[in-house]
């Protein structure tokens, strides 16, 4: 209870005020965000604390903390779809593509898929196969459900399972430092790289 004090009544008037300010923010991320227009992760969450496990197309098992130490590409997809993952690989190995040469190596390239049930190691091997991905600097994930519920709400990325194991999904490019934190995001399909080509210049490898 706030005393008849000037510097209580300061300090009451702030506690209010932030309490305030607290709930109003709450609010403004309840409800369901479209596709888009994704709320803005935090960059000071970084993916590498996320505790979940992950097998990669060649079955082998790792924490993403042991993918620390490089700056990489990342999105979310699965093999099975036909419309908009195929686009977003391809936006993938356009920014590749238009990497300078002498810092291509530093650069990793991540896809982690929504699909836990079909897209099992073996599966997105094959996958990786036919999109001719190069295996020396693509890597693609499997993880439970829970896995990538939780990977899905740090990249701020919005998914659904239909019926038929399909998905409808955010379509997003995120660019990430050496230490896991989200520096750039790149919204649509078919999208010109030049925007996040020019924050590759802003992390050091």
């Amino acid at each position: 209870m706030c005393t008849n004090g000037q510097t209580m009544k300061r300090t009451c008037r702030l506690l209010f005020f932030s309490f305030t300010l607290f709930c109003a923010n709450a609010r403004s991320h309840e409800g369901h965000q479209s596709k888009e227009n994704p709320p803005t992760p935090l960059l000071t969450e970084s993916i590498y604390n996320l505790s979940s496990k992950w097998k990669t197309q060649d079955n082998k098992e790792i924490s993403l903390s042991e993918l620390r130490g490089h700056p990489a590409f990342l999105a979310m997809v699965y093999s099975n779809c036909e419309h908009a993952c195929p686009v977003i690989v391809e936006d993938m190995k356009r920014i590749e593509n238009a990497l300078p040469a002498k810092i291509k190596s530093n650069f990793s390239f991540y896809l982690f898929s929504f699909d836990s049930v079909r897209d099992i190691p073996a599966q997105l091997k094959k996958f990786s196969q036919s999109k001719k991905l190069d295996s020396h600097q693509w890597t693609l994930f499997h993880g439970s459900e829970r896995a990538v519920r939780e990977l899905a709400a740090v990249l701020a990325i919005h998914f659904k399972k239909d019926s038929k194991g399909d998905f409808d999904h955010s379509n997003l490019i995120s660019l990430i430092d050496a230490e896991g934190l989200i520096r750039h995001q790149q919204l649509g399909l078919n999208q010109n790289p030049e925007e996040i080509l020019q924050k590759v210049n802003e992390l050091k490898p």
